[in-house]
């Protein structure tokens, strides 16, 4: 008999928030923004140096699925990467440098009409977690990777499962899909490829063959038939 969870709860994701109008005059007197009240919320700002034209004389720091890459022009960063480009001025006197929990973050797309990119200053931390969540997961290795339990921390049946493999000594990697966006867009692309939609976890892959919910006959069944190659 397949059990099934009761179904998890769709995840969704903010957007970052639109800049400020780069049309605004420059302050008469230069001096580093001070930090929003809201620390982790990105706030529209006019940094004590320019951002505009190529971007020469700035340290720039990009990201992609690969991880982070520093530039010394806008040239050298990727279209798809220029939305979110960390900025920094390294001929800045020491008194208008951020504090090291800080960064300025630039729109590098499109210019205002003052010929400056739209900047933001955020937390380090904010700035890190976007870099995060464009990150591929870690590669398992084909041991681990064979089965693989998508779960949800609240789920019994999920719990079951796992304990059942282990009793019978089947190495396997749990996944939670409420806590990890990568390993909830693998399932659906997994339970998508075999025609299938998940209403519910667990979704079990077991060595390619997608089980939504706990069947233990079957998965009985299929340690059977690949136990020489397990």
């Amino acid at each position: 008999m397949v059990l099934l969870a009761c179904a998890a709860s769709g995840l969704a994701w903010g957007c970052g928030n639109p800049v400020g109008d780069s049309s605004a005059e420059r302050s008469g007197s230069a001096e580093a923004p001070q930090p929003a009240a809201s620390g982790e919320t990105p706030t529209a700002v006019k940094p004590p140096f320019q951002v505009k034209g190529d971007a020469s004389g700035l340290l720039l720091s990009w990201f992609d699925g690969q991880g982070m890459h520093a530039a010394g022009k806008l040239a050298d960063i990727p279209e798809a990467s220029r939305a979110q480009v960390r900025v920094e001025s390294l001929s800045a006197p020491p008194d208008l440098q951020l504090d090291a929990d800080h960064v300025y973050v630039a729109d590098l797309r499109k210019p205002g009409s003052d010929g400056n990119y739209p900047v933001r200053l955020a937390t380090r931390t904010w700035f890190d977690a976007q870099v995060d969540h464009i990150k591929p997961p870690a590669k398992l290795d084909n041991a681990q990777a064979s089965v693989v339990i998508y779960k949800a921390s609240w789920c019994g049946v999920c719990k079951s499962a796992a304990a059942f493999l282990r009793e019978r000594h089947i190495a396997f990697v749990e996944k939670d899909v409420e806590k990890d966006p990568h390993a909830q867009a693998e399932m659906l692309r997994k339970t998508q490829e075999k025609g299938l939609s998940p209403h519910g976890v667990p979704v079990i892959d077991f060595r390619g063959e997608i089980m939504l919910g706990f069947d233990q006959g079957r998965l009985e069944s299929l340690i059977d038939r690949y136990a020489k190659a397990i």
